[in-house]
């Protein structure tokens, strides 16, 4: 396929998922569930076949061929040759723009849908009434999601206690919009919208992964020098390699280790996208509920209505005869002063009453350290949870609803976990969220990696979601009857992990004999 035809036809399908709107309401009945599903897993198939042609065709890096272009170094040229080279170099720039932004919006889109599909099957898995198996939807053909291996028909069930937000999905980038859903924020939802951004970039300090070594070796009576790159340096014992290969003589001279720094997610699409889907499904949930968030907090509500009334008002006046700019604007203000005066808002000098700018610096205050923070901390604590109920493989093989999300986080990385602010979990409690302020997020992850890095090799079978209501149990003063209800698991499975978690913190010496056995 030629490349103009390959863009056209890219974008027409960008603007088909457009225009197909993902209503809430299927996502919780099973039959709008799975058509859903299989919507979503089929513009992935397609969008991934897109990016292959694209890749192929030198749209990933548009501009090299446009490097060839421009007037020649040497030898004189003439005025008209020299403005056509010109034009040529313009066109030639601009198609190669449009290569890059259209890739652009293709990868968003594969992020998004990624995203999306993670978040789906955390939701809901597939289970046959005959044979008693249960699938996850991943795993089943495209062509037929519903049917078991018997061939009956699977069962929808959905999920209580997985980490899952299928609400995000139709503020997801599905077709690549982002710029237009960034525009589409407000002022404040936009602040999230960077801070989420920022926090899920950061990086570690850096992993060794290879290294790269000088090796004197000696030959026929004199020292000769070898060059020599070791991978996964941990875990291999580099000198005693080195003298099997250059014998036991072989000296190293200089070594150069090789880091690798990774963040806490990796692809910056699926950051953007995350970003945005958090941002913007706040910006609504908040929108739809202000009023009633307002009337809690403010001592005079309905002043502070009244106020905007006003401004709406004196903002859109227009006098019948004509201004300038500046003056118009002195017209308004001057406008609204009196209306407020009017009102009996403000005395005679135009000086807003006590009551009212109060409650208009505390409307700020809500905006400013509650709203806005409330998109980052609903996002760290479904990261959190995510981390605290799945295990290092799973995450390390899985996709699952935050996709790129590095399998561990260093000391650093753990640290932006304790930017959850308390009044943004305290708001989202009041409208039903399963959310709790734990005061160190932190410590409670890294102790989630350190008994993570003791089990390995022990092969123990442990429940996930009931082992991570346990730790909040121990490391919060959550009660366990609230932790059990946060993931949905039942007492006893959540008080069998607690002492599995004791045990495995202050291992009895038979015990810790036994694990070192079978590792």
């Amino acid at each position: 396929m030629e490349e103009p035809a390959l863009i056209a036809k890219s974008e027409r399908f960008l603007e088909s998922i457009k225009s197909h709107r993902i209503n809430p309401d299927d996502l919780i009945d099973p039959k709008g569930f799975i058509r859903t599903y299989s919507y979503l897993r089929s513009n992935l198939r397609k969008l991934q076949k897109i990016k292959k042609r694209m890749e192929l065709k030198g749209f990933k890096t548009p501009y090299r061929s446009v490097a060839i272009y421009g007037p020649p170094l040497k030898g004189e040229l003439k005025a008209e040759d020299l403005h056509d080279i010109r034009r040529q170099t313009q066109y030639f720039r601009m198609k190669a723009s449009l290569k890059k932004n259209i890739l652009d919006r293709v990868n968003s889109a594969i992020a998004s849908h990624k995203i999306a599909l993670g978040h789906l099957e955390e939701h809901a898995t597939l289970t046959c009434e005959r044979c008693k198996k249960t699938f996850r939807l991943g795993e089943l053909p495209e062509d037929k999601p519903r049917e078991c291996e018997c061939g009956s028909t699977l069962q929808v069930k959905f999920e209580e206690g997985n980490i899952k937000r299928p609400q995000i999905i139709p503020y997801l980038p599905l077709s690549g919009d982002y710029m237009v859903k960034i525009s589409q924020l407000t002022p404040w939802a936009r602040e999230s919208f960077k801070e989420i951004i920022r926090l899920l970039k950061d990086e570690k300090s850096g992993t060794i992964t290879s290294a790269t070594m000088i090796v004197k070796v000696p030959k026929s009576g004199r020292w000769i020098r070898k060059r020599m790159t070791i991978e996964d340096i941990d875990h291999i014992d580099y000198e005693k390699k080195i003298k099997q290969e250059y014998g036991p003589h072989a000296r190293i001279e200089f070594i150069q280790f090789h880091r690798r720094k990774s963040t806490i997610i990796n692809d910056r699409h699926i950051r953007t996208a995350l970003a945005l889907a958090y941002s913007g499904f706040i910006q609504d949930f908040i929108v739809n509920r202000e009023d009633e968030i307002l009337q809690k907090r403010l001592k005079k509500p309905q002043l502070v209505k009244r106020y905007d009334e006003i401004q709406e008002e004196a903002r859109e006046y227009s006098p019948p005869f004509i201004r300038e700019g500046k003056e118009l604007e002195e017209i308004r203000k001057r406008r609204l002063e009196d209306l407020l005066i009017q009102e009996g808002l403000a005395d005679e000098n135009g000086n807003l009453k006590p009551d009212l700018k109060s409650d208009l610096e505390l409307r700020e205050k809500i905006v400013k350290n509650i709203f806005s923070r409330t998109p980052t901390t609903l996002i760290l604590w479904d990261i959190t949870c995510y981390y605290l109920t799945t295990s290092y493989d799973r995450r390390s093989k899985y996709a699952g609803p935050f996709p790129g999300l590095g399998p561990v986080l260093d000391l650093r990385q753990a640290k932006i976990f304790n930017r959850m602010d308390r009044e943004a979990v305290k708001l989202l409690r009041e409208y039903g969220e399963k959310i709790f302020y734990i005061k160190n997020p932190q410590k409670l992850l890294l102790k989630k990696f350190e008994i993570e890095e003791k089990t390995k090799g022990l092969h123990m079978k442990i429940n996930q979601r009931a082992f991570g209501a346990a730790l909040i149990n121990l490391e919060s003063d959550i009660d366990e009857k609230t932790c059990a209800s946060i993931f949905s698991v039942t007492l006893d499975e959540l008080k069998k992990e607690k002492e599995n978690i004791k045990t495995l913190r202050k291992p009895a010496d038979k015990a810790r004999l036994f694990m070192e056995m079978i590792k």
